[in-house]
């Protein structure tokens, strides 16, 4: 409960300290698998193909591209502020910022020094640490297994620390699915590897174990390898890796508490480790549990406390910090039983409208609040009845039986840190058939208040939403919340970065993921949503490339002008970041081979959209010799074949056309490239459907320069003949055809 977000990241982030180093590498891992899977994925026929059945197969060698790594610069003077605030205090931090933080986390990365003296500044090691460090040193391999928040991380760059080699630290993340070899890491010398799979999900194809046999390239280049697993990841990719695996053992807690703790500077630490109630909620406790529990003791501590008398006495004293105690403890608890008790005392909806407005719009002017709690029993459904009294209770009535205290400057503070988030919660969880009509409040209202605060809305809700993710392990309120901000123009931006956050996520990520992909082939989900997820996809491509891919790809299959602008755009983006364009391209390449109809369809809307790029002098990109052409061209005539079979075609087939036809009429040697694909698109298949895609070409024709036969023939209706001759004289079953065209 440390940050508002502190189940984001790359791995569970009570494993982690807030401050990543803020450099922007490069968005690939060292060893992005690029070559051809094995095998294809398959699927039940007729039946769109999921995640798994797209990634169940590693694509390629995983070897291609390793040599060419480089660690990015290290820039010492940046570095991203700390992210770090008392227990559940959510006070507007922005989204898009802390999804950069988790995108940074899960790249390829040089850790830097004054980062990892920062993991490990409140570092307890393990009861076992001398057992894994005793592997590392002796085999330079060792699989560090626990569940989230039993340290991992700080483990193993302690253990690299340990080994006095002077190794430059490097972690990397792999997207699900892809193969590893320890001949990846051969390239470079006296390198600390960290290889991360927290994260839900996360896991590597083939036998890990297996890999981990032979230590000896790794111990020739002076290397080490740390994995980071939960044991339900490590099981099954396990065999053959021998005795490589230690299950951390935790430390005591009230040493990791003291230490938190200690660090933070809390007055008074060995009293509150060594309190009764303290020490039996933590015992067994993981570190990282173990970590909130202290950040909730820091929040409490700088809670502002009215002094009750002049003089105080050591019973006071006493009873004022079991007090403190106690509010840890429901903290904690998400306050859930006190709010029960008090829902249960406080049936009126004057008063439970006011609590839930107070905490959506925590520090904010209470006459806002007054006024916000009025259209919420509006939203709400509920009947108006009369009010006694001048209309009902008051801003200082209501204050009061919130328990909460209005200040001097007119705003609602609630009676602890954490309490607006608890109790926003316990409405989610307590009011299912409301959730739709209250997101739709909360944008309803970040959208209208003035400056800032609609702002810092948006993001305490994004923040909400998130965890109730967390908790109930289902995307409704999520896709709620997304769909509604998508269609308002301030908050589109929200609602990207929200899921984003949320399909990187270390707990949810998977989850989230899967349900973006139902999202994107499902024809009723409204068409801002679906541009949202098109930037979604955009942004998370820098860490899940192949999983981004795919929803593009269904996304494309969409009519909507707005959604394949938004999908182009995102197309573009990854190919235009130069450590993506090869791997992009071979993804695509080994779906459109797929006997799996879906990735066929995904690679073939891909292709139209990266076939409309041209280059500066005309040309369509996906010709020029940089591209890698020669290993493209079966890819682009089975797309294009895929293409003229479409009838109507669509609006991209029609773009990319206009620009592949452009590109032939000015200049000849391209007309001949062009033309030449286009006549074995149509004619060179196993398939006997010819004679569509030699009319399925007539129609793109026309549509590049339509027929007029009343008017005498232009130099563009001249050409668009001289293709659709071309094509004619290309046909394998008529050799005889007479035209003044010569065949490719």
């Amino acid at each position: 409960m440390n940050t508002p977000f502190r189940f984001l990241g790359n791995g569970p982030a009570d494993e982690q300290l807030p401050v990543q180093p803020n450099r922007q590498p490069e968005a690939n891992t060292p060893f992005s698998p690029e070559g051809e899977p094995a095998e294809e994925p398959t699927s039940e026929s007729g039946r769109l193909a999921s995640d798994d059945e797209a990634e169940r197969t590693p694509l390629g060698d995983t070897q291609e591209e390793a040599s060419d790594f480089e660690p990015s610069p290290v820039r010492p003077e940046a570095t991203v502020a700390s992210m770090q605030q008392h227990i559940n205090t959510n006070n507007g931090i922005a989204i898009g910022v802390q999804f950069q933080n988790i995108i940074n986390g899960m790249r390829t990365i040089e850790l830097r020094e004054d980062w990892v003296t920062q993991q490990l500044a409140v570092y307890v090691p393990p009861k076992n640490e001398k057992e894994a460090a005793a592997k590392l040193r002796d085999d330079h391999v060792v699989v560090l297994l626990g569940k989230s928040g039993a340290g991992r991380q700080p483990a193993g760059l302690h253990l690299l620390q340990g080994l006095k080699e002077k190794l430059t630290l490097k972690r990397f993340h792999r997207e699900p699915k892809d193969p590893f070899s320890l001949t990846d890491l051969t390239g470079q010398q006296n390198v600390g590897w960290i290889l991360d799979l927290r994260a839900e999900g996360d896991t590597v194809s083939g036998g890990l174990g297996f890999s981990l046999q032979d230590t000896t390239a790794l111990k020739a280049a002076t290397s080490y390898l740390v994995v980071l697993a939960s044991p339900e990841v490590w099981e099954p990719i396990s065999d053959g890796g021998g005795d490589v695996a230690v299950t951390l053992e935790a430390p005591e807690a009230e040493d990791v508490l003291l230490a938190h703790l200690r660090a933070a500077k809390c007055r008074e630490s060995e009293k509150w480790a060594a309190h009764s109630r303290i020490a039996q909620a933590i015992t067994d406790k993981l570190p990282g549990e173990v970590k909130r529990w202290s950040d909730a003791i820091v929040a409490e501590q700088s809670r502002p406390m009215a002094s009750t008398a002049t003089t105080t006495t050591s019973e006071q004293i006493t009873k004022e910090f079991n007090e403190q105690v106690e509010r840890v403890i429901e903290a904690m608890a998400d306050w859930r039983n006190q709010l029960r008790t008090w829902h249960i005392e406080h049936p009126d909806s004057d008063h439970r409208n006011f609590l839930l407005a107070a905490a959506s719009m925590d520090r904010t002017p209470v006459d806002q609040i007054y006024r916000a709690s009025e259209s919420l029993a509006t939203a709400l459904g509920e009947e108006p009845k009369p009010r006694p009294g001048q209309q009902g209770p008051g801003i200082i009535e209501l204050t009061y039986m919130i328990g909460a205290e209005l200040t001097s400057d007119g705003t609602v503070v609630l009676p602890s840190e954490g309490y607006a988030e608890a109790v926003v919660e316990y409405f989610l969880m307590d009011r299912a058939h409301l959730v739709d009509r209250f997101t739709e409040w909360t944008a309803t209202q970040a959208a209208n208040l003035k400056g800032d605060l609609g702002t810092q809305l948006a993001d305490r809700v994004a923040v909400w939403v998130i965890r109730h993710t967390q908790k109930s392990r289902s995307v409704r309120v999520l896709k709620s919340v997304a769909g509604r901000w998508s269609s308002i123009p301030i908050l589109k931006g929200h609602a990207r970065d929200l899921l984003s956050v949320a399909a990187v996520d270390s707990e949810i990520g998977r989850l989230v993921r899967d349900g973006t992909l139902a999202w994107a082939r499902d024809g009723d989900v409204p068409k801002n949503l679906l541009v949202t997820l098109a930037d979604v996809c955009q942004q998370v491509s820098q860490v899940y490339p192949k999983e981004a891919l795919l929803r593009l790809g269904e996304l494309a299959a969409s009519d909507k002008p707005d959604v394949a602008a938004a999908v182009g755009k995102a197309f573009n983006a990854m190919w235009d970041r130069p450590e993506q364009r090869q791997r992009v391209r071979k993804v695509l390449r080994t779906w459109a081979r797929s006997s799996t109809g879906s990735l066929r369809r995904s690679s073939s809307h891909a292709f139209l959209y990266l076939a409309s790029r041209v280059e500066g002098n005309g040309t369509p990109s996906l010709l020029s010799a940089g591209d890698d052409y020669e290993n493209d061209l079966p890819w682009i005539m089975q797309s294009w074949r895929t293409t003229l079979e479409h009838d109507p075609a669509p609006e991209t087939a029609i773009s990319a056309f206009k620009v592949w036809m452009e590109g032939a009429a000015a200049a000849p040697d391209t007309r001949d490239t062009v033309f030449g694909i286009l006549a074995q698109a149509v004619h060179d298949a196993p398939e006997d459907n010819s004679a569509i895609r030699f009319l399925g070409l007539n129609r793109l024709a026309t549509h590049w320069e339509p027929s007029e036969p009343r008017k005498p023939l232009t130099d563009r209706a001249r050409f668009r003949d001289s293709l659709i001759d071309w094509v004619r004289a290309s046909d394998p079953t008529n050799p005889g055809i007479d035209s003044s065209v010569p065949k490719p």
